[in-house]
């Protein structure tokens, strides 16, 4: 149960620094953005984010539930609750990938970077809209699996 606990505390922290640079400076750095710097940057970072997130992302998840499901018997305490809270957020942030976020990079994989088309600006605000929330979930889980060792160890 330690392990498991280390390590969700561990991945959840990664994924919690991710919303904390975007909220410090990505977001920000991305408004002041051209339209065609914003294309290609993009570009770039969501393919070296989807290829990593593609063995971080279940790993991430699957360390949380099973923190949670380690943790069933203790249903009734602070820490389980926490803990599934942390669980529910991270499940709302992966709703707004496939929902709002893949359906937007996909599309964006898809411009001629040489002749983009109107609608870019309006995608990037899109984006960074996304951001701004999915920030919040990464921070946000991170925070109840704080909670949850801290309450834990008491």
């Amino acid at each position: 149960m330690e392990i498991s606990m280390f390590l969700t505390t561990l991945f959840t922290g990664f994924y919690a620094g991710t919303g904390f640079f975007v909220i410090m400076g990505g977001n920000p750095a991305i408004v002041k953005m051209s339209i065609q710097t914003f294309a290609e940057y993009w570009r770039h970072t969501d393919f070296y984010m989807a290829t990593r997130m593609k063995v971080f992302g279940p790993l991430l998840f699957l360390t949380l539930l099973s923190t949670v499901l380690l943790h069933i018997k203790s249903w009734h305490s602070a820490d389980f609750w926490f803990l599934s809270t942390a669980l529910l957020i991270l499940i709302a942030d992966m709703v707004l990938i496939f929902s709002t976020n893949h359906p937007l990079n996909k599309l964006m994989h898809s411009w001629d970077l040489s002749k983009l088309p109107d609608n870019v600006e309006e995608i990037k605000y899109r984006v960074v809209n996304a951001f701004w929330l999915r920030s919040s979930f990464m921070i946000g889980s991170f925070v109840c699996v704080l909670l949850a060792l801290i309450i834990r160890r008491r």
